[in-house]
């Protein structure tokens, strides 16, 4: 299946969506996210990578999420024409780039939002390739997010794409490694 199809029908599914239905899918993705968080503790202690959310798109809501679990957020940037991650000073602003004043940092794993992702781990993004680029040289855990709707049976990738190491939706978390839901 081509890249592009399958990316357009999972802009088209998402789009389909209304506001009340991505906030409400929010919410429940941000539950399992917690149910994640307990049970790898240490994660907390880190600087993890956090995204802004476009209009249509499933994410944490962070407000809730930092209440139940202490994290360090970082948000990405564009620095020299690639993304990189910043913790901001103050709230976070920005469309999806964090808006300065920030100060940037290494995160050590990552909350990886996508337009569809497989059990495999595979992840069908938006078409610019920043995530792929950016995780080229890193090991780092990589936690795609989604909406249920956005499991595919099979993601199209190619050498360069990069793959998760867990996956949560508003219904489970994913651990790719062990093929296992939790």
């Amino acid at each position: 299946m081509d890249k592009e199809y399958v990316r357009l029908e999972l802009l088209k599914a998402l789009s389909s969506l209304g506001p009340e239905k991505i906030q409400s899918l929010s919410f429940s993705l941000t539950n399992q996210l917690i149910k994640l968080f307990k049970k790898f503790p240490e994660l907390s202690g880190e600087i993890g990578a956090a995204y802004m959310p476009l209009k249509a798109e499933v994410a944490p809501v962070y407000q809730e999420l930092l209440k139940a679990v202490p994290l360090c957020l970082a948000y990405p940037v564009m620095l020299d024409g690639a993304m990189g991650f910043a913790i901001p000073d103050g709230m976070p602003r920005g469309g999806i780039w964090l808006s300065p004043p920030f100060k940037p940092v290494a995160p050590h794993w990552f909350l990886v939002p996508g337009l569809g992702f497989d059990l495999s781990g595979a992840r069908l993004g938006r078409g610019k390739g920043f995530y792929d680029r950016y995780f080229q040289d890193k090991k780092s855990l990589k936690i795609g997010l989604c909406w249920s709707g956005q499991m595919l049976e099979k993601i199209p990738v190619e050498k360069h794409d990069s793959h998760m190491d867990m996956i949560v939706t508003e219904n489970f978390c994913w651990d790719v490694k062990q093929q296992m839901k939790f």
